[in-house]
């Protein structure tokens, strides 16, 4: 079915009509927004009604400061749609208007953005850390929308994503080390992700990489 997007100020709209990001809920410092469509006329919260039906999805996992967030902006300048693990949480925030949030919270906003981006047919790029618990929740959700999902984990050695959390300056604040040790240990996959060893590679490396083994990643949904 066509999608449906409406202004609760201008009324029915084209996806042309819209802005896709909101730079306004953005917290960190770096090129990706929150995902919160607006009307481009009076600036007011769109609804959109549309599942995505169809395309390609490349997920970034791994714990904070193994360079999720920079590798997606990187696939976002060569026209990727992003969505971003700590944009979700702050969409989600503003939606609630509250600051405590549950995981399974987040999986449903990633559903509904993967639905708004795939109204612009360009493939897409997931920045999060994802549990392994989970994976089961994502593997359905992806393959519902019929999505060709490459799975990533990004696992830089130890001492170089703490190291990069203590410098990086896209975020105001220090990820607790504590927290870098829990999903560093956490996130471990037997075969449904392709581990990169990051260390010593640039982002644009590291995009180029997951780029030319997309195909040969664990894969789920469409084949």
């Amino acid at each position: 079915m066509p999608a449906v997007i409406t202004c609760p100020a201008c009324g029915a709209l084209e996806k042309q009509d819209i802005h896709i990001y909101n730079a306004a809920l953005r917290k960190q410092q770096f090129a990706l927004s929150p995902i919160l469509p607006t009307c481009k006329r009076c600036g007011t919260e769109v609804v959109i009604e549309h599942t995505c039906d169809g395309g390609q999805i490349i997920v970034l996992n791994g714990t904070s400061g193994s360079g999720k967030s920079t590798v997606a902006e990187e696939l976002a300048a060569q026209g990727f749609g992003a969505i971003d693990g700590d944009c979700v949480i702050q969409s989600v925030r503003h939606k609630t208007g509250k600051k405590a949030y549950a995981w399974p919270d987040l999986i449903v906003e990633i559903a509904r953005e993967i639905d708004i981006l795939s109204l612009f047919g360009a493939p897409i790029v997931l920045s999060h850390v994802l549990l392994p618990d989970d994976m089961d929740a994502y593997i359905e959700m992806f393959a519902t929308r019929r999505l060709d999902a490459a799975f990533f984990l990004l696992r830089p050695d130890y001492a170089t994503a703490v190291e990069r959390c203590k410098t990086r300056t896209c975020h105001t604040s220090v990820t607790p080390e504590h927290w870098i040790k829990h999903f560093y240990d956490l996130l471990r996959f037997d075969d449904c992700m392709i581990t990169v060893d990051n260390t010593q590679q640039t982002p644009r490396e590291t995009a180029a990489f997951v780029l030319a083994h997309a195909g040969g990643a664990a894969r789920y949904g469409v084949t």
